[in-house]
């Protein structure tokens, strides 16, 4: 039984991780007495997108399991307590030690949550049998599809046409994933909280092209052009003869167009000839439960290094 004043905690573990099942019954006793676990998949089963009613989720895995958590919810967002048992823990900042330790803080300090913003991505085409939607927290990635070669993609804000650009595409990123492809691609790095976002070239063919961040007050607009080099040949294995332009590799592109949208780096939309991607900032936000150990700066520090020195050698003269 429930007992008054007591938060209602959903836990969603990464079980593809080996770890993850054990430690989320270790997580599971602990929480016994102290909150209320109304959902878990550890044990039992969980439809995110129609939760029980809940005051937080606690994620056991890494910065991919919250993405993959939050896309789910859709409209029903709750503030995330990311436990890190992945790689690097950006957006999973907190260790078991660490959110035991901080956890009745996190419970009653509502000044531990931070709301950030998340893209709203709408696909659509004539070749399409009804329109792609689905939020993105980090980015949305144009890419090239098969053959691989440089493609054109026309950015429009709104009514108005910014620009073309020609190579491996573009990111489109949120403040939260600034730190992530964007940041790889030579995007700048954007506080959290501000409600912009980045667009971000790749391998851009043109010194001229360069990443930019605007307000999200008018929709951007992404219509990916052809792929150049359409006649290259693709060989089967190594040591089987070439496959014509005109044969497979064209079948190929006619399935999966010029392009791919990648979202967040989990879902890949084959974008079709004609395919208008529409963004919007999302009426939702993503809510994450920060760590009372550091900030955002800090972690660009401790977790990617950002603005630390040289090892220099103090005793060459």
């Amino acid at each position: 039984m429930m007992k008054t004043g007591q938060k209602r905690i959903i836990l969603v573990g990464n079980l593809d991780k080996p770890e993850a099942r054990s430690l989320g019954a270790e997580l599971l006793e602990w929480l016994a007495g102290k909150t209320q676990v109304v959902a878990e998949n550890i044990e039992g089963e969980i439809d995110l997108r129609n939760p029980p009613p809940a005051d937080f989720v606690i994620t056991l895995g890494g910065d991919g399991t919250i993405l993959a958590t939050v896309r789910e919810m859709a409209d029903n967002q709750l503030p995330i307590i990311g436990v890190n048992i992945g790689k690097l823990g950006f957006l999973a900042e907190f260790s078991i030690d660490q959110l035991k330790q901080h956890f009745e803080q996190i419970l009653s300090d509502e000044t531990m949550i931070s709301p950030r913003i998340m893209l709203n991505c709408r696909i659509s085409g004539p070749d399409r049998e009804k329109e792609y939607v689905s939020n993105a927290v980090n980015e949305l990635a144009i890419t090239a599809g098969p053959p691989f070669r440089m493609i054109e993609v026309s950015i429009a804000i709104g009514e108005e046409d910014l620009a073309v650009c020609a190579g491996d595409g573009l990111v489109v990123s949120t403040p939260t994933g600034s730190t992530a492809y964007n940041l790889s691609a030579g995007g700048p790095i954007l506080h959290a909280r501000l409600e912009a976002a980045v667009i971000t070239p790749l391998a851009a063919h043109s010194l001229n092209f360069r990443p930019m961040v605007i307000d999200l007050k008018k929709p951007i607009v992404l219509r990916c052009r052809d792929c150049r080099g359409e006649h290259l040949t693709m060989a089967k294995h190594p040591g089987d003869a070439a496959i014509d332009g005109n044969g497979a590799l064209r079948s190929l592109m006619e399935t999966w167009g010029p392009a791919v949208a990648a979202i967040d780096g989990q879902i890949n939309v084959p974008l079709k000839r004609h395919d208008e991607v529409v963004i919007t900032c999302a009426p939702e936000r993503f809510l994450l439960v920060r760590s009372p150990e550091q900030s955002q700066w800090r972690l660009l520090s401790t977790k990617l290094h950002w603005g630390v020195l040289p090892s220099y050698n103090r005793n060459e003269t």
